[in-house]
């Protein structure tokens, strides 16, 4: 993955995809040890959804400054910032023993992780005109690379030490990767005023029913992301009967599937139609939802999560690549994080939602509710390829 390109851009692309793996891998670490957090915090799985639900929030707020900040002054300055943030938040993390500290962390690494994904596709935007949709293929394959290492972390953890433990080693490479950053950087870290400028961006991007249409896919798409990602392995344990290691062995499969449908995704849109291609995926994420609710065997919980894989992962890099063609390359940054701070907002619900429903209900009419999320996502994609 991280061979595909080989000049100064692809190293730039290559330090970038290593951020988001170590940082995804502890930010997700969360969601496989969230049985222990709660049992060590004493908490219900509410309060833990609420808990994570902050965390999105936060990186949500953080989206648009962060793009806003790459296009005026440059993404290399934000990426160290958003990184210098993160390794704060992880350390908090190593060392809470309270649920507040807890929270605060969750809050710092939302923060920086929303601002290093933005200056991240300001980055991409400027060093590749050509091969947009590889190298966010490449960029979203790395996202499931960090989430499916974020399982291996668990697995290591869990049961031989304390889950605090779990963010020492991000600590250390986020570290490098900061160096790395920097030293890649070639453009000076000037430092000035920059206005948000809310209302012209509003204006230019709220002007057509098409940008209401977009943001409903990417919002509900989001929701069901972060509402699956963070409970989906306590969701295997409570009501398929898994142990907690095949559970986390279950989730990390999510994203090793994703690795490779990813960069593939975002390949196929380039002489597809980024629409056509994220219909079809949304299909598979209805099959694999299906088919999760229903069957309890082995080979069929395997189909379940491969289909329900390709849906949950497949549609990013297609829409990424559809903006990228919409919007223009001089707003990129603060564009598109204007659209993703309404997305990550609404995303940022998910595990609130999963969470209290799991709590007054149970996990499988949880998940079996997220139906009404994919049949929105079709009907709002088939509207945009009408157009």
């Amino acid at each position: 993955m991280f061979e595909t390109f080989r000049n100064h851009s692809g190293k730039q692309l290559n330090v970038h995809a290593l951020g988001i793996v170590v940082s995804l891998s502890g930010v997700l670490v969360v969601a496989p040890m969230l049985p222990e957090i709660i049992d060590y915090f004493e908490i219900t799985s509410a309060e833990a959804g609420v808990s994570i639900s902050f965390m999105w929030a936060c990186n949500a707020l953080a989206q648009y400054p962060g793009g806003r900040y790459s296009d005026r002054l440059s993404s290399g300055i934000v990426l160290v910032v958003s990184q210098s943030v993160m390794i704060a938040g992880f350390l908090l993390l190593a060392t809470a023993v309270t649920f507040p500290m807890f929270v605060g962390g969750l809050g710092l690494i939302g923060a920086g992780y929303g601002m290093f994904e933005t200056a991240g596709f300001v980055l991409l935007g400027t060093h590749f005109t050509e091969k947009r949709g590889r190298a966010f293929g490449v960029r979203d394959a790395a996202v499931n690379l960090g989430s499916a290492l974020s399982a291996l972390l668990a697995v290591a953890v869990v049961g031989t030490t304390q889950w605090r433990d779990a963010f020492l080693p991000v600590l250390v490479l986020l570290g490098f990767v900061t160096v790395g950053s920097h030293r890649l950087n070639r453009r000076s870290y000037s430092v000035s005023r920059v206005r948000l400028d809310l209302v012209t961006v509003g204006r230019r991007l709220f002007r057509s029913r098409q940008t209401y249409v977009v943001l409903l896919v990417m919002s509900v798409s989001m929701f069901v992301w972060q509402g699956s990602a963070s409970f989906l392995p306590t969701y295997l344990q409570a009501s398929k009967s898994l142990t907690s290691f095949e559970a986390t062995v279950a989730f990390s499969f999510i994203f090793v599937v994703g690795m490779v449908v990813t960069p593939l995704a975002g390949a196929v849109s380039e002489f597809w139609t980024p629409i056509r291609t994220g219909i079809v995926a949304t299909g598979f994420g209805i099959v694999g939802l299906a088919l999760l609710v229903v069957t309890d065997s082995f080979v069929g919980l395997a189909a379940a999560l491969f289909a329900y894989a390709v849906g949950l992962t497949a549609i990013w890099p297609v829409m990424y690549v559809y903006l990228s063609e919409v919007l223009s390359d001089e707003t990129l940054g603060g564009d598109l994080g204007a659209l993703r701070t309404v997305y990550f907002a609404v995303g940022s619900l998910g595990p609130a939602y999963v969470g209290t429903m799991a709590a007054r209900f149970d996990y499988s009419t949880a998940f079996t509710s997220l139906f009404v999320c994919f049949g929105l996502t079709v009907g709002a994609l088939v509207w945009l390829a009408r157009r």
